[in-house]
């Protein structure tokens, strides 16, 4: 589609006030150029009447300051993802009341999980996160304590943020992703496991740029298998 034609659809989308799931996909617009303006404008009007939706998915270029909080104003959104974008300027939160619904959030970088960070109610359940940087995890902890699944990506995690996941207690599935090993001996895994009594899968993801990439994956009660890459 040509970036008239995506106008044209998002005019047309005030006439569908009663969707329940809406998943945008478009070209890329010139972030802050004046198409994307209108864009964002458009959609930000078709969206505040959209009350019954529950998941929305957004490409790059159209997350703003501004959409973002008519978003916070859904009443039932359940689900967010957010694809990735360049933004500029630090995101608005502290001391706003919004998402009251929302259950699982997708976000590409640590900018914007620090900005969901400051709404002062959220109970996330699904949280995934890419982009993440040191002494983000006790963050996460302490404010999603409620999480059930949480896929998370960094350059590098230490064994103590590792341990701090276990304030989610509920955590049911685990997936992390880094570039360096953990510091954890298998001992130490079967300690971070022991914490969550709900635990049905971890799965660990080493991304090393000489080694290759390592899958580390544990289900249920399956005994730990010795992991050298864990520590090395």
């Amino acid at each position: 589609m040509t970036p008239r034609k995506v106008l044209e659809a998002l005019g047309d989308l005030q006439g569908y006030s009663n969707l329940k799931r809406l998943v945008l996909r478009a070209p890329p617009f010139g972030f802050g150029d004046k198409q994307q303006m209108v864009a964002v404008q458009a959609l930000s009007a078709a969206i505040i009447e959209m009350s019954f939706l529950t998941h929305l998915t957004l490409p790059e270029n159209f997350v703003t300051e501004g959409l973002l909080f008519h978003i916070s104003l859904l009443p039932q959104l359940e689900t967010l993802v957010i694809s990735s974008t360049p933004l500029t300027n630090n995101l608005p939160g502290g001391g706003t009341h919004g998402f009251v619904s929302l259950r699982s959030l997708d976000v590409p970088t640590e900018k914007f999980l620090r900005w969901f960070l400051s709404y002062p109610v959220l109970d996330l359940e699904i949280l995934k996160v890419k982009g993440l940087g040191r002494n983000s995890l006790p963050m996460i902890a302490r404010k999603f304590s409620g999480l059930r699944q949480i896929f998370i990506e960094g350059t590098c995690f230490s064994s103590p943020e590792i341990f701090a996941l276990g304030g989610c207690f509920q955590l049911e599935d685990i997936e992390i992703i880094t570039q360096r090993p953990l510091g954890m001996d298998d001992p130490d895994i079967d300690r971070f496991r022991a914490m969550f009594r709900n635990l049905r899968s971890l799965s660990i993801i080493i991304r090393d740029c000489y080694n290759g990439t390592r899958f580390i994956t544990y289900t249920g009660e399956r005994k730990t298998p010795k992991s050298p890459w864990l520590t090395r």
